[in-house]
């Protein structure tokens, strides 16, 4: 069930997403490799997505608003959405005055029970989710949350999407170096049990074919792309020097579009947009 999210200012859990908060809010520093993924991800949208008029974007697990400003700077009117209430109230401090503006609308709701109901009478230019949360559902949940965000497409949007890749080739390089054999092995298990501030999660990594097999009948795929496939992922917690830092921007930036990429990166990101027309259904799974 979704709801219009109202500010909580006396929430205080500490468990799980909502503990992420604070930490999250600060990751948005300019010459951080969290800043370059951010970089990459909005250059491939827009090679996309080029009007003259502002559009209307949905940010599925929105987190604290990190990519807002990249569709502020545009003139975009958003609606968000998250799971976490912690998340949710960090965004709506940043961004207080364009909530109040109508520009920014927010709304409280896990990806899982996403229906037709969700955002009624509202169609999107652009649905976009490159939080991770999709690693958090499986492959049946990913292809009826598909198949709904599918039909709340406008005619020429189109959805961008990014998975966290089962094989990452930077990542276990930097683990293997830093002697952390484990680390580097860890994503060749596919699915993992994870442990977040108390909260035990199920993780679920795909490759680019898992990705594209679980597109459903009424989108059409149009590409899959790598999301940093040379610079190793941030969660690795990797700080480059500022000279090392700008060649691997100009290499990421330069072969963001080649799909060849996608196999060894540490995201996927699909690009996809309304296929064969299908009908709204609430989301029901095996």
């Amino acid at each position: 069930m979704y709801q219009r999210f109202c500010y909580q200012p006396h929430f205080t859990s500490q468990q799980g997403w909502d503990a992420y908060a604070d930490a999250y809010a600060k990751l948005l520093v300019p010459g951080t490799v969290y800043f370059l993924t951010k970089e990459v991800i909005h250059q491939q949208i827009a090679a996309y997505l080029r009007s003259s008029h502002p559009l209307h974007v949905l940010d599925l697990n929105c987190g604290v608003g990190n990519d807002f400003p990249f569709f502020l700077a545009l003139g975009w009117k958003i609606t968000a959405c998250d799971g976490s209430v912690g998340m949710l109230n960090k965004a709506h401090e940043k961004y207080r005055a364009e909530i109040e503006s109508g520009q920014i609308t927010l709304f409280l709701g896990q990806m899982e029970t996403l229906d037709e109901n969700s955002f009624p009478g509202l169609k999107f230019d652009l649905v976009f989710s490159v939080t991770g949360g999709y690693s958090y559902i499986s492959d049946n949940q990913m292809r009826a949350v598909n198949e709904v965000l599918g039909n709340y497409l406008a005619a020429e949007g189109i959805m961008v999407t990014a998975h966290l890749n089962k094989f990452c080739l930077s990542d276990m390089m930097f683990q293997f170096l830093h002697l952390r054999v484990k680390q580097a092995l860890v994503r060749l298990k596919k699915e993992l049990k994870i442990q977040i501030k108390g909260q035990e999660f199920r993780m679920f990594l795909r490759g680019r074919k898992k990705v594209e097999q679980l597109t459903p009948p009424n989108l059409q795929s149009l590409k899959t792309l790598p999301l940093l496939w040379l610079t190793p992922p941030y969660q690795t917690g990797y700080k480059p020097t500022k000279t090392i830092y700008r060649l691997l921007r100009a290499i990421e930036m330069k072969t963001c579009h080649f799909s060849m990429f996608s196999s060894i990166a540490d995201q996927v990101v699909s690009i996809a947009k309304r296929g064969t027309k299908g009908t709204p259904r609430a989301i029901s799974y095996d």
